[in-house]
């Protein structure tokens, strides 16, 4: 869709800016720049420099087996994946275990959980509660003053994750 935008504006100068340099589709975005990188400062290095909020990712095995699952133009099908997903309380179960044994204090933990879609977030914010784990699922179907909420009680501490589905994922600012 950038492209699209680009073409139609026609910018004299273009200044990019990118935390994902390395796309997933293979393309470059070099050809808008004349094939020229004027800086560049990868993810370590701003951390080193305290540009950005140290985090971290876990990554939890024995995940459902996705194999049946239809994959066309270069991803899964998300309902498909989403049902998947959904189906399986006894994975949702091993990950909050997994939340529990990785992170040293809960009660203190800040987090975003990134979800195939709707359904999956709010099954996996609902599993966390259960577990006694303050959650919430958002996503660009919740409104913006609930959205604006939940955020608010996660930087309060009075949720622990916050569940989305496409919102955070290229580029969180959140204290």
């Amino acid at each position: 869709t950038y492209e699209r935008l680009l073409e139609h504006l026609k910018p004299r100068v273009l200044l990019g800016l990118t935390a994902t340099p390395e796309r997933a589709d293979g393309k470059s975005v070099l050809g808008w720049f004349d094939g020229r990188i004027a800086s560049e400062l990868r993810l370590w290095k701003a951390l080193d420099q305290d540009l950005l909020s140290p985090f971290q990712y876990f990554g939890v095995g024995n995940a459902p087996d996705i194999s049946g699952v239809r994959w066309s133009g270069g991803r899964y099908h998300t309902k498909d994946l989403s049902s998947v997903y959904t189906a399986d309380h006894l994975f949702a179960k091993r990950v909050i275990q997994q939340t529990v044994a990785k992170v040293a204090d809960v009660q203190r933990m800040r987090a975003l959980g990134f979800c195939v879609d709707i359904a999956h977030a709010e099954f996996m914010a609902q599993r966390y509660v259960d577990a006694g784990i303050p959650a919430a699922a958002v996503s660009a179907k919740t409104e913006d003053r609930e959205r604006a909420a939940a955020l608010r009680a996660l930087e309060r501490g009075e949720l622990k994750v916050v569940f989305s589905v496409d919102l955070f994922n290229e580029g969180v600012d959140l204290p």
